[in-house]
C-alpha cells in the first residue's frame, strides 16, 4: 500500500511482510468484521487499500466490528451499532468523538508530545497513560480498565484511574466498577485481535533491521492481512497481556521453546518502550492463561504491564 500521507521506510525484508509505515496522521481503518461503513459507503478491505477516516468523516458499524489505527501503538475498536467522528487526525493532536454505541481504546504507547482525546457527549477524556479505556455513548459512561485519564466538561474535571468509572453530565464523581463483570463482546473481540496482532508483531520485529528505526510504527503482516504495532526499541505488553517486541529486543527476549510455543529470556533495552517483562512468555499458552485469569494488563506469568513510552519520537 502506497500512501501519500505516510513515510515509507525502506528495509531489506522478505515478502512475508513488505511494508512498514509511520502514519502522518491517525485514522487508518485496519480491520473490519461484518457491516462497517465510512460516510455511508460499505468498507471493503482487500489487503491493498486501507481507507482513512478523514477529519469530519464518520465511521459506523452495524452488525460488525471495526479497528482503526490512531497514533502508533493506539487502537480504536468499535462494537456493533457504533459510530465515531474524526475531529482531529494530527499525531500531536488526535481527537475522536463517539457518537453512539460502545468503543474501546487500547493505548500501548502514548508519546509525551502527542495528545489523544475522546469526546462523548459534553465531555472530553484525555488519555494520560497507557491503558485500556471504554466509552459508552448511549449510557454516557467512561471507564478505565487500566491507565489514567483526565475527564472534563464545561464546568468540572476529574482524574480517572484504573478500575474507575463515571457518568457524563453528573458532577463527574468517579466510582469503582467490577472489571471482570464488565467484560463484554467488544472486550472479548479486542482481546482476540490483540492475540493475532502480537503474533504478527513477532514476525515483523524479526524481519526488520533495528538500525535506522527511529520511530515506533505500524508494520504490515500479510498473514494477518493487517498492520501490527512495532515499537522503536525495547519491549512491552498490551493491557491484555500480549507482548510487543522491537526489532532490537525480539532477538534477546523472544526465543523458540521446544514445545512449539515461545518463551522469553535475557534482557533488552527499554529506552523508549518500557514494560515489566515476565521471566517467560508462552505465546501458545497466553490465550488460555488470560482467559482463565481474565486479568487486564497481565502477562501469562501474571506480571503487570506498565509500559510508558515517554521517550519515543514521532514522525515528521
Amino acid at each position: 500500500m502506497l500512501r501519500t500521507a505516510a513515510i515509507v521506510l525502506a528495509f531489506a525484508v522478505p515478502v512475508s511482510w513488505a511494508q512498514a509505515i509511520i502514519s502522518a496522521h491517525s485514522g487508518m481503518v485496519n480491520y473490519v468484521e461484518g457491516d462497517a461503513r465510512l460516510e455511508g459507503r460499505p468498507i471493503k478491505l482487500n489487503g491493498a487499500i486501507f481507507p482513512d477516516v478523514k477529519v469530519g468523516q464518520t465511521l459506523t458499524t452495524g452488525r460488525g466490528h471495526a479497528e482503526i489505527l490512531l497514533t502508533p501503538g493506539v487502537f480504536l475498536r468499535l462494537d456493533h451499532n457504533t459510530s465515531f467522528r474524526m475531529v482531529s487526525n494530527q499525531l500531536t493532536h488526535t481527537q475522536i468523538e463517539i457518537l453512539r454505541g460502545s468503543a474501546l481504546v487500547e493505548a500501548d504507547e502514548i508519546i509525551r508530545d502527542n495528545r489523544i482525546a475522546v469526546k462523548v457527549g459534553s465531555s472530553e477524556t484525555l488519555l494520560l497513560k497507557n491503558g485500556l479505556y471504554h466509552f459508552n455513548a448511549d449510557a454516557g459512561q467512561v471507564r478505565t480498565f487500566t491507565g489514567k485519564a483526565q475527564v472534563s466538561d464545561a464546568s468540572n474535571s476529574t482524574e480517572l484511574k484504573g478500575g474507575r468509572t463515571l457518568l457524563i453530565g453528573s458532577s463527574l464523581n468517579a466510582d469503582k466498577f467490577d472489571k471482570k463483570k464488565s467484560r463484554d463482546d467488544l472486550y472479548a473481540w479486542s482481546q482476540q485481535r490483540d492475540q493475532g496482532l502480537a503474533l504478527a508483531n513477532i514476525s515483523a520485529a524479526r524481519t526488520t533491521r533495528s538500525r535506522g528505526l527511529t520511530n515506533s510504527l505500524w508494520a504490515w503482516n500479510s498473514w494477518l492481512g493487517a498492520y501490527t504495532f512495532l515499537p522503536r526499541s525495547g519491549y512491552g505488553y498490551s493491557p491484555f497481556g500480549f507482548p510487543w517486541y522491537s526489532p532490537g529486543s525480539v532477538w534477546v527476549v523472544f526465543q523458540p521453546a521446544p514445545n512449539d510455543g515461545y518463551q522469553g529470556g535475557g534482557s533488552a533495552s527499554t529506552s523508549s518502550f518500557q514494560g515489566v517483562a515476565p521471566s517467560s512468555v508462552s505465546v501458545s499458552s497466553m490465550p488460555v492463561s488470560n482467559a482463565s485469569t481474565g486479568d487486564v494488563g497481565r502477562s501469562s506469568s501474571s506480571a503487570a504491564a506498565t509500559s510508558a513510552g515517554a521517550g519515543g519520537t514521532r514522525s515528521r
